[in-house]
């Protein structure tokens, strides 16, 4: 699957003393295929951006930023070693989070969950996040919104979404 879909299955292992524990995490992740070895092309892209306390003056140069970096394009390598190991390495790794996961639900091709984090004095987060994958190609959306007075306006709602497709083998 897809980085971001790893980032997502990180956060969410990391909440592991507010939710399932990461035994729990570990067997639902274990339920989405395994990624094919090889060379792989994410896109990162913004759906949508909100900020709707803020000025407008405020927003537009927020929504700019978001625009001088997304969509994003790269290119990764999936090891036959990593590819074999599916997810378990990088749940296992996650060690942070000050978060409390309200569902994590998975199959061979769907991923669903939703977390509640606590970052800090200025900002809470809520990630929700729905994804599809095959081995050679994924697809998250994730939905997050942003609370706290470090919020221009309070509050910040976004949805992004992650699409990986396997192009080939890896070079090398």
């Amino acid at each position: 699957m897809q980085r971001l879909a790893i980032a997502a299955l990180l956060l969410l292992a990391g909440c592991r003393d507010k939710g399932p524990d990461e035994k729990a995490v570990l067997a639902e992740a274990g339920k989405i295929a395994r990624p094919l070895p090889g060379l792989y092309r994410s896109t990162t892209s913004l759906i949508s951006f909100d900020l709707p306390g803020a000025d407008p003056e405020t927003a537009d140069v927020m929504r700019d930023r978001f625009a001088q970096v997304l969509p994003q394009r790269r290119d990764f390598c999936v090891t036959p070693a990593a590819a074999a190991r599916g997810f378990e390495d990088m749940v296992r790794q996650s060690q942070q989070g000050d978060c409390r996961i309200e569902k994590f639900v998975a199959d061979k091709a769907h991923l669903s969950a939703r977390m509640s984090c606590h970052l800090g004095p200025k900002l809470d987060s809520t990630v929700t996040v729905e994804g599809t994958g095959a081995p050679d190609r994924s697809r998250i959306d994730l939905a997050i919104v942003q609370t706290g007075p470090s919020v221009p306006g309070g509050t910040e709602t976004l949805a992004m979404r992650v699409d990986n497709v396997r192009t080939g083998d890896c070079p090398g």
